[in-house]
Order: C-alpha cells, then structure tokens, then sequence
C-alpha cells in the first residue's frame, strides 16, 4: 500500500488530532518542562482551569492523572467511596461491567442492576433501591460506547439528588462532545478523558470532584495506590504532583483546550458530531444497514452500532475497508464488545476528519459490503 494512503480511524481510541496538539508532539523536545521544576505549577493551572472552564463545572475540582478513562474509573471508586458505601451500578454495556469489576476488585459492597446491553435502565428500580436506603452511592455510563446510546442520565441524576445518593458519573465518551450540565445535574464525581471529545492523546485523564465531596476525602482512606484522589488535588492545588507526570501530555491537553476553545467550545464541536452523523447515518441507511436502535435511548453523537449484513462477517467487511483503498482512503472501523460481539459493528466518526472523508467512507463501504 503506497505511503500516500490517508488511513482513517473509525474507532474511539486513535484517530487524528488537531495540528495544535500534534505542533506539541513535535516540538517538545525543545524545550522540555521539569515534572517538579517551576514551570509545572503554570501549566497545572492553566489545564485544571481550562477543563473546569470548558465544562462549565465551577464547583468541581479536577485532578489530573496519567492513564486512560479506565483509570480514572478506578480513582474514583477507589477515592470517592468509604469501604461500606453501598454502591448500586446500573449496567447495561461493556464499561458498565467495568465498573462493576473494578468494584469487586476493591471488596466494595455491591447492588448490581443489570440489564441487556443497550436496553433502558429501570428508573423504577432504581428509585426502589435509593428511596428504601439500600443503596449511599450510584455509579453509572452517560455514553454507552458499547451500543452506541445514551443512558437516562439526568433521571437518574434527580433520583440521587432526592435521596441524597451520590451519583458517580462516568462521562469517558461524552465529555466535551455531549451537552452536559454538571452542576445542574449534581454528580459527586464525573469520571473523564483527555483523548475522546477532547482530542488530545490517550496517556492523560482526569476525575471531576465536586467540592464538597473533595472535603468530605480528606477522610475517606485511598484504597488505589498512586490514584490517591484527594492527596493528589492538595498537590496539584499548589502546583506540583505526587508521583511524576508526563509535562509534554499536559502541553499537549492544552493545546487541544485552546483549539476546542478557537472552534467555539462544545456546542461547536457538538454541532460538527451532529453534522457527521447525519450525513452517515443517511448513508447507512441508503445502504440497506440496519442501525442498533433500543426503545427510550437516543444514539451517541460519536459514532453508531450497525448489525452485520447476511452473507458476510465483520472480519471480511473490516478487512476489505482496511486494504482496499479508494480515493487514497482506507478506513479502520470497529467490532462490538462482549455480549453484542458477532451481532453488530461501530463506526466512530471521532477526531479531526473533514466530511469529504465520510462521505468517501460511504462509497467504500457500499463497495465492501456483499
């Protein structure tokens, strides 16, 4: 394959970041920042305040971490919770699961409310649950990557709020793209990404803690070495970290604040997901491909779960999508996960793609398909 194929992610992992954060890449070496030298405390700042600024979330403190989303999942239950919190996880995908695997990790107390991947949480249950005392805590996903939907977060949210349960959010695939009113809805703690909406490479994340939650740590004993959530904001509030962190990741999440910023915020970078997917989901359905749909749960702005046509697999359509270029294009798209695989695929349309690429996408998938 000539190197002059322009390969395309349809994942939401790796795809094309904005020329900001990849100048940083570029450039670092240059000048690098000591991880405990006097430019670290600047650029903490400047992150911290940006993220809080973006989100619109005034009244939460962020604190940033090396890793991936899972991690900030495992600061936060391994943080935000004391041993004997009850902790109710509404599960009905793939990283649902995850947080209740991580919870039996940490001998957490555990009400599992499963339902099949992508269908509807039972609010009822739910309010059973919260309104009877059973439960302190509530963790749950707003953008079910799995299925491609969006779970009933603001119910769920006035739930905790009624009875005083804290709601910790996951919002790893939905922060910075879904329009989302944190203070309004009164999580505890909001699980985030550096990658996903925001652009930026997938080795930094961070944890939203609401104010009075980050008080109240100060005597909830960690129990996730290095993920310490409220010893890590003391130092970073005073411009240092307590373990080393990357500076040049921290550049390069600026940077992609700074440009998210330039483009308009998150209503723009919404408004250009929303533009995507019209134009593929037309197309898919020009197509003859059938869209995951569940009743009560509207679909995700990054991306859609398509079910596998007869007569092919998704390892052929993947791997016909991937090798045979058009118009210099080849394109990367995405299996189901867990109990979905073999029945569905994904087609994510995040980073810094123009249309003109979808809409190339569109004509190689209608030639891979039988």
């Amino acid at each position: 394959m000539s190197s002059a194929v322009v390969r395309v992610s349809l994942t939401p992992a790796v795809f094309h970041l904005p020329e900001p954060v990849n100048a940083v890449s570029r450039s670092y070496g240059q000048q690098p920042i000591v991880p405990r030298g006097p430019r670290l405390k600047p650029l903490m700042d400047d992150l911290r305040d940006g993220i809080r600024r973006a989100l619109g979330a005034e009244g939460y403190e962020p604190v940033l971490m090396t890793g991936s989303g899972s991690t900030a999942v495992a600061a936060v239950l391994g943080s935000c919770l004391t041993p004997t919190d009850r902790l109710l996880v509404v599960r009905n995908g793939a990283y649902g699961d995850r947080i209740a695997s991580f919870a039996k990790q940490l001998g957490q107390p555990l009400v599992d409310l499963e339902s099949p991947y992508g269908e509807r949480p039972d609010l009822g249950r739910i309010e059973q649950l919260c309104s009877s005392g059973q439960v302190d805590a509530v963790a749950m996903i707003y953008g079910c990557t799995s299925s491609c939907n969006l779970n009933p977060i603001a119910e769920v949210a006035a739930i905790a709020r009624r009875y005083q349960v804290k709601l910790l959010l996951d919002g790893i695939s939905a922060l910075f793209i879904e329009p989302m009113d944190l203070e309004g809805l009164g999580a505890a703690a909001v699980m985030g990404s550096c990658n996903k909406g925001l652009h930026s490479h997938p080795n930094l994340t961070f944890a939203l803690v609401r104010r009075d939650l980050m008080d109240q740590m100060e005597h909830i004993a960690p129990r996730v070495p290095s993920l310490e959530l409220y010893q890590t904001w003391l130092k970073q509030s005073g411009g240092g970290h307590p373990y080393t962190i990357d500076p040049m990741s921290l550049c390069q999440a600026r940077a992609a604040l700074g440009y998210l910023e330039a483009i308009g915020g998150v209503a723009a970078r919404h408004r250009l997901y929303q533009r995507r997917c019209e134009l593929l989901r037309a197309g898919y359905e020009r197509l003859g491909l059938t869209i995951a749909r569940w009743e009560g749960m509207p679909l995700q702005s990054i991306g859609t779960a398509l079910h596998i046509p007869e007569r092919t697999s998704y390892d052929e359509l993947a791997d016909r999508l991937a090798s045979d270029p058009l118009d210099g294009h080849v394109f990367e798209i995405y299996a189901a996960q867990g109990k979905l695989s073999g029945k569905l695929f994904r087609v994510f349309h995040m980073g810094e793609y123009p249309l003109e690429a979808y809409e190339i996408f569109l004509r190689a998938l209608a030639m891979a398909l039988p």
